[in-house]
Formats: C-alpha cells, sequence, structure tokens
C-alpha cells in the first residue's frame, strides 16, 4: 500500500534503510514513498553530499552503510522520545547565534519546543555578552520555551533544571560524570565542558517565552585554558546527536516535572551535583561583589550566602568563584 507522508521525506529514506540493516529494493522504497525512481535516486545522492554513506546494487536495491557526524534535523528525530521539544527543528552549518533565531521565532509565536541548532557559531555568546567560543565538534542548540506556569522572578528555575538536563544527557551517553557550578556552568574536574544562556521575553507578571541556548564541548579540541571537552577529558570521541538527543529527553522530563509543581524536587537533584557547599564563594556583579560560604538555593534557584556578620544574602545572578582559605 503506498504511503504519502508529509514529514520529510529525507527522514523516511534514511529510517527505513536503518531499520532494515540490509538492502532495501529501489522499487519497493519508492513505491512506499510515493516516488519515481528517479526522484529517488536524486535523494540518495542528495544524501550522499551530506556525508551518508548508502551503496546501491542492481538487483538488490540500497544499503545505508555510515552516517555522517552531523547534527541534521532527521538525525535528532530518529527515535527522539520526546512529545513537543524537537518537533520542529531549524538547521544550519554555520550561524552567528542561535539564540538570534530563537528569539525571531518566538515573536513570531513559533511553537513551543522549536529547536535551533548548529554546527558552529561565529558569534555565540554567553552570560553578560561575553563570547563563547564555538568551534566544531560541539552541541550548540537553542531551544524555545513558554512556560506560562511561571513568574518572571521565576526564570533561574529554568536554567536550572537545563544544566541538570545536560549533566543527566551527558552521563547517560558517556558515563562521565559532571558537576554543575551555579548559577549555569557544567564542569568536569573544575573546568568548564558546557554552559546554559537564559534569555526572556517578558511583561512585568507574564512570561511570554524563554530561550534556552546551550553549549557543550563535545569533541571540541582548541579550547581556552579553563575549558575543557569531554573528548579532551576522555581522550575519545563520542556521538553527538546521541548525546543531544538525551539532553532533550531529560530537559523534557525536567521540564514537565516543574509544571507539576516538582520543582523542589529538582533543586534537589541540582544540589546534588553541585560542589561548592559550604566553600567560600565571591559573587561578582558589575557595580560590586558579596563574598561568604554558600549554603545552598532556595526555592525559586537563588544562591543563599552566609556573608561573615551572619546573615544571609540571596542573589538571583552574578559570577560565582571559590575562594580558596589558608
Amino acid at each position: 500500500m503506498q504511503v504519502k507522508y508529509k514529514e520529510d521525506l529525507d527522514y523516511f529514506i534514511l529510517k527505513t534503510l536503518k531499520e532494515k540493516n540490509d538492502y532495501v529494493s529501489g522499487e519497493e522504497l519508492a513505491h512506499i514513498l510515493s516516488l519515481s525512481r528517479q526522484a529517488l535516486f536524486k535523494r540518495i545522492n542528495k544524501l550522499a553530499e551530506k556525508g551518508y554513506q548508502i551503496i546501491g546494487v542492481p538487483h538488490l536495491g540500497y544499503r545505508l552503510l555510515s552516517l555522517p557526524d552531523k547534527l541534521y534535523p532527521q538525525e535528532i528525530k530518529y527515535k527522539l522520545n520526546t512529545k513537543f521539544i524537537a518537533r520542529n527543528i531549524y538547521y544550519y552549518p554555520v550561524v552567528s547565534s542561535t539564540q538570534d533565531i530563537a528569539w525571531q521565532l518566538g515573536l513570531k509565536q513559533e511553537k513551543e519546543g522549536a529547536l535551533i541548532v548548529s554546527e558552529r557559531q561565529s558569534k555565540g555568546r554567553g552570560r553578560l555578552k561575553r563570547k563563547w567560543i564555538s568551534p566544531i565538534g560541539g552541541i550548540y542548540f537553542s531551544l524555545l520555551l513558554r512556560p506560562q506556569f511561571l513568574l518572571p522572578t521565576e526564570i533561574p528555575q529554568i536554567t536550572l533544571l537545563s544544566g541538570l538536563a545536560c549533566v543527566y544527557g551527558i552521563r547517560k551517553s558517556t558515563s562521565l560524570e559532571c558537576l554543575l557550578k551555579w548559577p549555569n556552568d557544567i564542569l568536569i574536574e573544575e573546568k568548564k565542558v558546557g554552559g546554559i544562556l537564559c534569555e526572556v521575553s517578558c511583561e512585568q507578571d507574564k512570561i511570554n517565552f524563554v530561550i534556552v541556548g546551550v553549549g557543550i564541548n563535545v569533541n571540541s579540541r582548541d579550547l581556552p585554558p579553563q575549558a575543557t571537552s569531554l573528548f579532551l577529558y576522555a581522550r575519545k570521541k563520542f556521538l553527538r546527536v546521541e548525546i543531544l538527543k538525551n539532553i532533550l529527553e531529560e530537559m523534557e522530563r525536567l521540564y514537565e516535572k516543574a509544571k507539576r509543581g516538582g520543582f523542589k524536587k529538582i533543586l534537589k537533584e541540582w544540589e546534588s551535583f553541585c560542589s561548592l557547599w559550604g566553600k567560600r564563594a565571591k559573587v561578582k556583579f558589575l557595580d560590586k561583589e558579596i563574598e561568604g560560604q554558600a549554603q545552598g538555593i532556595d526555592e525559586r534557584g537563588y544562591l543563599i550566602l552566609r556573608k561573615d556578620n551572619g546573615l544571609l544574602e540571596k542573589v538571583c545572578a552574578g559570577d560565582v568563584i571559590k575562594v580558596n582559605v589558608n
């Protein structure tokens, strides 16, 4: 029976080849996809140009031999276990910043869960408009969320659950143990391996949308001395698509958990991955700095510092530096 797919034909060609794991008759494949043999041949050639190794043998058909190391939408969608995240994917080989594209999509009323992903960013940025180095080999994406169950003052919750999702996704894919540094850093042995940037469009008491930007150094090599990658730490390459898919699945799980009122449990999980508690820390702002002992985070995700005078101070944002006590 012929089936006319409304979604991306490349996805279904690759899905058929992957699940068959053997030769698939060109005639059969063309019939299933409602394509002519010539149109199918052109599609196969286009996939080959994208890095897929597909061989065609007369009387046997086509067989998929290997996949490219690319964050293609058809690879992200394959067996992705999410309900709304990454249903719409916007892919770019190179882009100035995935955040900028996601912001424009947010203004155009794009559905929640839209994913913007790129192999490299020429003008990637972190918090406080700092430059985020985005070489080939990393994972760079922005996710559009519309958390209308939160107030604008509760946006730090999104940053924290996103960092936790990255730690879980990395661990599930690689078995590597990462730690979290408040508010948005992902660390391996005190070196930065990833970061989160949340940008929000809101009114006084209403969130229009949040853009969650994530950068993970996976197979990256040329990095600043204060940074590292999964490859540099483990001395082996990892499958970026697998890591990304696991992160997206964890993002949706934690997001839905927060929506149901379970953010307190998420906070407990986040705190278990932070090594700062009980240590002396300095929080730097644009015009001042505060120093004290890190006590934990409150129900909104704000950092709690006990200052030398014994008073507790809650901080919603800032740069945290551990202070070595002799």
